[in-house]
């Protein structure tokens, strides 16, 4: 490989990672839930990772949709970081009605 396609392999390397953007919404889903557990204890009920609230919030509304059931709910939390079986986010929107 000669230098000029090296150069241009790298530029084109560094051109996809620059469009590619990290979630920064995540996905709370209680399926079943009466009662919602606190968001610290909710990393077992993340369901997915969004770049905005409205993709977070149409999700949410879908899985509820489709499971049939009135009891689930969900939320969604900004800038998530999950450790161990904590969870802590900077901010929490609760389901749109």
């Amino acid at each position: 490989m000669n230098f000029k396609s090296l150069c241009l392999l790298v530029v084109a390397g560094f051109g996809l990672t620059a469009c590619i953007e990290s979630p920064e919404w995540t996905l709370l889903y209680y399926p079943d839930q009466q009662s919602k557990p606190s968001v610290a204890e909710s990393a077992s009920f993340i369901n997915g990772y969004y770049e905005s609230i409205e993709q977070c919030h149409a999700k949410g509304k879908g899985l509820i949709r489709l499971s049939g059931n009135d009891n689930g709910s969900y939320v969604c939390g900004y800038m998530c970081e999950a450790d161990d079986k904590s969870l802590t986010c900077q901010q929490v929107v609760n389901s749109e009605e």
